[in-house]
């Protein structure tokens, strides 16, 4: 299902190529998925594959060691807080720990770069494959008159 854009606030959407070059170039972004019967939305550091498979690393014993078999999503997003213009990648799908190496695709996703930069041991890892990959831009539609952007803040 497609979202339509507001027609006072353009939402421009992005195409495939467009999305998986934004989220190659990114380094954090946030997975959401249920653990323990609880909604989640954690920060990691990533990489993200030519395919858009994300792969991120964690600890054992932490919530985000529970996204393995479960659908997930991912999202990760840029802004500029002057022109108030950002993006947004959303890669949805089941993610599964490839910590062991087991097929040639978890091999081959074991060699990608990932440095977490929180603190301590992050031996395990996991990638969620995308079902469906999809992008948003908000585009710079006029500058404000006073700070004030009509429609946002009225």
């Amino acid at each position: 299902m497609t979202t339509q854009p507001h027609p006072e606030m353009p939402v421009e959407v992005l195409g495939d190529e467009e999305c998986l070059r934004l989220l190659a170039d990114a380094v954090i972004g946030r997975v959401a998925f249920q653990a323990h019967g609880v909604q989640e939305v954690l920060p990691v550091n990533f990489a993200a594959a030519i395919d858009g498979t994300v792969v991120f690393r964690t600890a054992e014993h932490t919530s985000l060691a529970e996204v393995g078999g479960r659908p997930a999503a991912f999202e990760v997003d840029g802004f500029d807080t002057v022109t108030h213009t950002g993006w947004s990648v959303c890669v949805r799908g089941i993610g599964r720990e490839i910590t062991a190496g087991d097929d040639l695709t978890a091999q081959r996703l074991l060699e990608m770069t990932v440095i977490p930069w929180a603190s301590g041991r992050r031996d395990l890892w996991f990638a969620i494959t995308p079902d469906h990959v999809t992008g948003r831009r908000i585009p710079l539609v006029r500058a404000a008159d006073f700070g004030w952007i009509p429609g946002v803040v009225s």
